[in-house]
């Protein structure tokens, strides 16, 4: 029995050794065959969890916040609209002369009269410049309040009356004070002279008046 289990307990080691080798072999065929990638994806297997790790501290989070603001302002004052200067037109403020007219002064006549003593010489060019103008108001009234009063400038020097100045009131038992469209003076030194007139006779009456100039 002894020899028969000699053989047998021999052939086992052998074979052991054998399959132990075998073992070894394949192992190291194995970890031959793994590479790098095949590690990463191993790695990445094990651990599908990303962790990001913010290393930017405060430092650097001031220096982020300091660009963007130089990056807005840069924006703006390229968006700006430029608006070109506007232009002042300087006004000259024109002056004003009143030349006066005295009453008061009546007539009961249905014609144009003469009031002498209400007048006035006049070179409008002259004392106030080219581009001067001239008006005229003046106070009327009309007896029981019936009928109408007129009144205008005449030109004694050219014998002619001035066109614009006729003004007149109807039915005024008080004075209204009347004014004139602008009026057209002649040119040169002129005597221009106070006329008046009834429309039917009742009294009619100028107390005042005066030449308004704007030059």
């Amino acid at each position: 029995m002894q020899k028969f289990l000699a053989p047998t307990l021999s052939f086992l080691a052998i074979l052991g050794v054998i399959s132990s080798y075998y073992f070894l072999y394949s192992l190291n065929k194995k970890v031959e065959s793994i590479t790098p990638q095949d590690v990463q994806k191993e790695e990445v297997k094990k651990d599908p969890t990303e962790v990001v790790v913010d290393e930017c501290g405060e430092e650097c989070e001031q220096k982020i916040e300091e660009e963007v603001a130089k990056a807005i302002s840069t924006i703006s004052a390229s968006t700006k609209t430029t608006t070109a200067p506007s232009t002042t037109t300087t006004l000259t403020k024109k002056s004003t002369d009143y030349i006066t007219l005295n009453g008061p002064v009546s007539t009961t006549s249905t014609q144009w009269v003469d009031i002498p003593g209400v007048e006035v010489y006049l070179d409008l060019v002259k004392d106030y410049g080219s581009l001067a103008s001239a008006s005229w108001e003046g106070s009327l009234k009309v007896a029981h309040a019936n009928g109408q009063a007129y009144a205008r400038l005449f030109d004694i020097t050219n014998g002619r009356a001035v066109d614009g100045s006729e003004i007149s009131t109807s039915n005024n038992a008080d004075y209204k004070l009347v004014s004139s469209a602008p009026v057209s003076f002649w040119a040169g030194n002129n005597l221009y002279r106070l006329q008046l007139k009834s429309l039917n006779s009742f009294e009619v009456t100028f107390l005042s008046g005066r030449i308004k100039i704007t030059y």
